[in-house]
């Protein structure tokens, strides 16, 4: 039989409310009975040691306790009929008198002042059974030994056997009370437990049926709300990855279809004899087959970088000497375009590990990015500077600028170029991609700046000098 969660959790807080209710029901119980016995002999104690000083104070001796003790009313005051100091009246002593939770009485000489331990009053109780005794004292002085039953082998009257048993009632009512309480609590913080874990799993079940937009409210701070907060962000994660996909998908057949498109339909005309075969028809298609090459080449470096088969050669580089070479190689296509291109770098900078190659492509790549972008009379500036324990390479530009919405995703990979800020393969917008994963791939990092619509980019590439050579 399949039991719920739930069921489990009321039945574990039922099980450890028994086993604590009847643990401490046997403890109490066990230790009333001890203590009330206890309390017996206190009280019988205190009372024959106030009879004793009482007597001592008022005939300075102990001779004769005995009669007068045996007159001595049970609740602790001496007989009206029989006071210290008056000779003793002739009635019937009262031997009724309780004496329960003791042995007896002696004097200093261990001579018995009441029946002792089997000895009678005036006989020599031994001393190794005067044990535990309690001493008598008046003025300072020890003038008996009381002698309590500390092994508990006396009975307990009818009152006190009452008062024990409606103790043990009131026990049994506690723990009855107890274990409702628990049920009724396992209830209650079962059902508050198992409230967000079902919300997960019907989330999970939904998730897994393909529905990715799943968000549980995080009602709690403990575990469970990071676990509803860690669910909540993969599923966001997953529904990103599969609109990326999507778009993926669209955007490789928009890209591949189109130069596809083109190729074979100059095929079909030949073939029908309906155009000829001419240096600029040949040079049409070979730009579309460089198109297809370029975007299966760059879509394969994104693949070995993210499975670590992209080889990275690192090795001392000068950063002036190779944003020089970026800097003469766009010179002249800038110049044709009426873009000014500037270098601006301190020739001191240290020395860093990279890949020198694989850098240039970088570069390049932003370089390319700047002057798509940047309007005629626009500027360009190549530069690098030192910060602290890092250097920042920077490729700014004056041109169309990022949104701020955009911002956040112009290196993803299949972030339409269309809406920000594109690479080298058309709308795919791989080029920002590959400069990420790249640069990742030698231990730096790289980021996007822009004040908006047609207020310039900034994009900055940081590498630690630690890794320097």
């Amino acid at each position: 039989m399949k039991r719920s969660l739930q069921g489990k959790l009321i039945f574990s807080y039922l099980v450890v409310a028994l086993i604590t209710v009847l643990v401490v029901s046997a403890l109490i119980r066990l230790t009333s009975g001890q203590s009330l016995m206890n309390l017996v002999v206190e009280q019988q104690t205190a009372s024959l040691k106030e009879a004793v000083q009482t007597y001592y104070a008022a005939n300075g001796s102990l001779d004769d306790f005995i009669e007068y003790y045996t007159q001595f009313n049970p609740g602790g005051a001496p007989n009206s009929a029989q006071q210290p100091g008056n000779p003793p009246q002739q009635q019937q002593p009262n031997q009724s008198h309780d004496i329960r939770g003791l042995h007896g009485l002696v004097d200093t000489q261990y001579r018995a002042l009441l029946p002792t331990l089997g000895y009678d009053v005036g006989q020599i109780v031994p001393a190794d059974k005067v044990q535990n005794a309690v001493a008598v004292e008046v003025d300072g002085k020890t003038v008996a030994w009381i002698l309590p039953d500390t092994k508990f082998q006396f009975k307990l009257n009818s009152e006190e056997e009452l008062f024990l048993q409606r103790t043990t009632l009131a026990i049994g009512l506690a723990a009855l009370a107890g274990v409702l309480v628990a049920v009724g609590m396992g209830f209650f913080l079962s059902r508050r437990l198992i409230k967000p874990i079902r919300r997960l799993t019907q989330a999970s079940q939904a998730l897994s049926s393909g529905d990715l937009q799943q968000q549980v409210p995080v009602t709690s701070q403990d575990e469970l709300g990071q676990l509803t907060t860690t669910f909540n962000t993969m599923s966001a994660d997953l529904f990103k990855a599969d609109q990326q996909r999507k778009r993926m998908t669209a955007d490789i057949t928009h890209d591949l279809s189109t130069p596809l498109q083109i190729i074979s339909g100059y095929i079909e005309m030949l073939e029908g004899g309906e155009v000829t075969l001419t240096p600029k028809r040949i040079e049409i298609i070979k730009t579309e087959i460089e198109h297809l090459r370029r975007l299966v080449g760059d879509l394969t470096t994104l693949s070995q970088v993210e499975a670590g088969g992209l080889e990275i050669q690192l090795a001392p580089v000068q950063l002036p000497d190779l944003l020089e070479r970026v800097y003469l190689a766009y010179q002249p296509i800038a110049a044709r375009q009426g873009v000014e291109i500037k270098l601006d770098c301190a020739q001191e900078l240290p020395v860093i590990r990279i890949d020198e190659g694989r850098m240039l492509q970088v570069l390049k790549n932003l370089v390319e990015n700047a002057l798509r972008y940047t309007p005629q009379g626009g500027e360009i500036r190549l530069g690098a500077e030192l910060q602290a324990d890092h250097i920042q390479i920077s490729v700014r530009d004056s041109g169309a600028g990022i949104d701020a919405e955009d911002l956040p995703y112009v290196f993803d990979r299949f972030y339409r170029a269309d809406k920000s800020r594109g690479g080298s393969s058309g709308k795919m917008g791989l080029g920002l991609a590959i400069c990420k994963a790249l640069v990742t791939a030698q231990g730096g990092t790289i980021s996007a700046e822009s004040a908006g619509k047609d207020q310039g980019t900034t994009m900055t590439l940081t590498f630690s000098i630690a890794s320097g050579g």
